[in-house]
């Protein structure tokens, strides 16, 4: 796809008149199974019929629309940019697909009124072979993202503003992302600015899919997400982290998703974590946006109350002795029993020299955002082995290592490192560390470790770029598994008089090589 083909998804998706509100996209696909969700302007039921690439047989479904009432726009919303008159909630359309092959490549068209939509996805592959995902974080989308530049610390300590704004930014990324063809994309947290905003959900949308399916990136490849603390906030115009606005804002991002079942008690905390088997890897989505008690040293949001605090909020607890820790550590002890790879994603980076690596607290070097007690999770990530921890919040690239003794299930202890990512640079911040905050744990930050280098005004190579982490892993001829880590950026070029040129995809200089034996 070029560069221009998908800037042009970026506009309104469908043209006056049509029945989607947004168009068929891909969710949850195992080996023999996957859900397509659409969301209409009516409640006309759809219909969508699906068959394995080559063959005549063709299998048609029919869709039970249900008014989606958590997309609805907000009174704010309404009479500040509809004067009064904005769409009314749309209807979401779930499908499952199932009975379907592995690794076996289906087109599907979904008709929705007098409209009709085309694309194709493959089903996961066995946990024998080789696949390549991505990861990202902080896209954090708004219409207002268009024309705003966000600001470009430099190694001196001066500030400037980026090259690019924060749509091109982001859509270059994906754009980059969708030429390398990946099996899946997940997404570390803050999809959008305000989760309570439906404008900002537009926007994020408008991004990943498209009218045309064959430009529709999640309409072919499934966008897996774990919640960030923006999901959580309704907006500064509406009622921020505060209860009933809070859990009105995370019921949109869970509205959009269909993530495997985590068997929460609390059936509200459906689509919040997960884990997702995919080839020989296990992502496990943990959701960090709160831990009790309520202003403690545990919790990393100091705005938000969430289960424990029984204010109507559902946001669950991580830490020690909460249900999504014993779940997580029984998660850990099976996918290391069934996968050659374990990685996990979350939001709330817990090493960083990032505005969020302060201790939580209120106050001078303190951060009412704190990603430091989302560290209570890092014995179980070594003693299980997780290869590598994917997380944003920062909004910079930083690479830290953990290393520690990993203890199999016989009780034997080997030496094992955990790395843990800030991959947080998707679209919107480009921050630089902050003066005084030092990491032990950091091998590699793209603001200390690619220095920029100009010629007559025009940058020539390093400096910090909206990007992403890529990761191929593949089977080796002795029968060990390689899992190879790439730190992409996406380059700006300028002609010397200032005009701009395009974008390159390159890597920083930290490509990370796993390897070992398979389970």
């Amino acid at each position: 796809m070029t560069i221009l083909a998908f800037l042009l998804t970026l506009l309104p998706v469908f043209a006056a008149g049509s029945d989607f509100r947004i168009p068929p996209y891909l969710q949850n696909p195992t080996t023999q199974s996957a859900t397509i969700i659409w969301f209409s302007n009516s409640q006309a039921p759809g219909q969508l019929s699906y068959r394995e690439q080559g063959s005549t047989h063709e299998v048609t479904l029919t869709s039970t629309p249900v008014r989606a009432e958590a997309l609805a726009y907000s009174t704010w919303e309404d009479t500040t940019f509809f004067d009064g008159a904005a769409p009314a909630a749309p209807f979401r359309h779930l499908l499952r697909l199932e009975d379907l092959q592995q690794a076996t490549a289906y087109s599907y068209s979904v008709e929705q009124g007098s409209d009709r939509f085309n694309a194709s996805f493959t089903t996961a592959p066995a946990a024998d072979q080789p696949i390549r995902f991505i990861v990202y974080a902080d896209s954090e989308t708004e219409p207002e993202s268009t024309g705003k530049h966000t600001n470009w610390p430099d190694a001196d300590g001066s500030d400037r503003l980026y090259l690019l704004d924060q749509t091109s930014g982001y859509a270059n990324n994906l754009a980059a992302i969708a030429a390398r063809q990946p099996h899946f994309i997940a997404i570390a947290g803050d999809l959008v600015e305000s989760g309570g905003e439906q404008r900002d959900w537009d926007e994020f949308w408008h991004h990943i899919t498209a009218a045309d399916g064959q430009h529709s990136l999640a309409s072919r490849v499934p966008f897996m997400a774990a919640p960030g603390n923006h999901e959580y906030y309704e907006g500064p115009k509406l009622d921020g982290y505060e209860q009933p606005g809070s859990e009105r804002a995370i019921g949109r991002f869970r509205s959009y998703f269909d993530f495997p079942s985590n068997g929460a008690t609390d059936s509200q905390q459906h689509n919040r974590y997960y884990r997702f088997d995919y080839g020989p890897v296990a992502l496990i989505a943990l959701d960090v946006a709160n831990d009790s008690p309520h202003q403690s040293p545990r919790d990393t949001n100091f705005f938000l109350l969430g289960e424990v605090d029984k204010n109507g909020g559902h946001a669950p607890a991580f830490g020690p002795g909460s249900e999504q820790y014993a779940w997580l550590e029984e998660q850990l002890k099976e996918a290391r029993a069934s996968r050659q790879f374990t990685f996990v994603f979350f939001h709330h980076v817990p090493y960083s020299v990032g505005p969020h690596g302060w201790p939580p607290g209120e106050g001078d070097q303190l951060d009412t955002q704190s990603g430091v007690p989302v560290r209570a999770l890092t014995p179980l990530f070594l003693r299980y082995g997780v290869d590598a921890v994917l997380a944003g919040h920062d909004e910079m690239w930083e690479r830290s290592e953990i290393s520690g003794m990993e203890i199999a299930e016989d009780g034997r202890e080997q030496p094992h490192t955990v790395h843990f990512y800030d991959v947080g640079i998707g679209g919107d911040g480009l921050r630089g560390p902050q003066k005084g905050l030092i990491n032990p744990q950091q091998k590699f930050l793209a603001h200390t470790y690619a220095s920029e280098v100009w010629r007559d005004d025009v940058l020539i190579e390093g400096g910090k770029h909206y990007g992403h982490l890529e990761v191929d892993i593949q089977p080796l001829a002795d029968g060990r598994w390689q899992a190879v880590l790439k730190p992409v950026y996406i380059f700006p070029l300028f002609a010397e008089d200032g005009t701009y040129l395009g974008n390159e995809r390159r890597l920083y200089d930290d490509v990370i090589t796993l390897t070992h034996t398979a389970p």
